[in-house]
């Protein structure tokens, strides 16, 4: 079974719309996928997603994470990466990533997929990695 780990803009896409990120988090319901998440992602996605603009109610906010914590393992990162300069919060995905030992990183943050990999782990957007399932 792929292990993947999704960043934070993965995340708030499947709650907002039905499309691949949405797709990508079914299947990881279903256990087609191995979703590995850390607490650092899940604190973020949470802010984010009680940002008002997304307009999100805060039962919907609860509902949400729930769910997404009910289809993820959760792994605390046992290693501590500074790759990415540009926007450091982003390697938190990578820790996560090294430390749950994925596959793959599904991202949309350009800072993430120009690294294009990182340890032999594919950073891939979330059509990518729709095709490769």
């Amino acid at each position: 079974m792929l292990k993947i780990t999704a960043d934070t803009n993965i995340l708030i896409s499947a709650a907002m719309t039905k499309g691949n990120e949405f797709e990508l988090l079914r299947l990881a319901k279903l256990g087609k996928i191995e979703l590995i998440l850390s607490p650092q992602i899940l604190k973020e996605f949470r802010e984010v997603i009680s940002r008002p603009k997304f307009g999100f109610s805060q039962e919907q906010i609860i509902n949400v994470f729930k769910q997404i914590v009910n289809i993820s393992t959760i792994v605390m990162p046992s290693v501590e990466v500074n790759i990415i300069k540009d926007d450091p919060e982003d390697n938190k995905v990578l820790e996560c990533a090294e430390t749950g030992k994925v596959d793959y990183i599904v991202s949309g943050d350009v800072h993430l997929l120009n690294l294009k990999q990182y340890k032999g782990v594919k950073i891939v957007q979330s059509k990518s990695i729709l095709d490769i399932i």
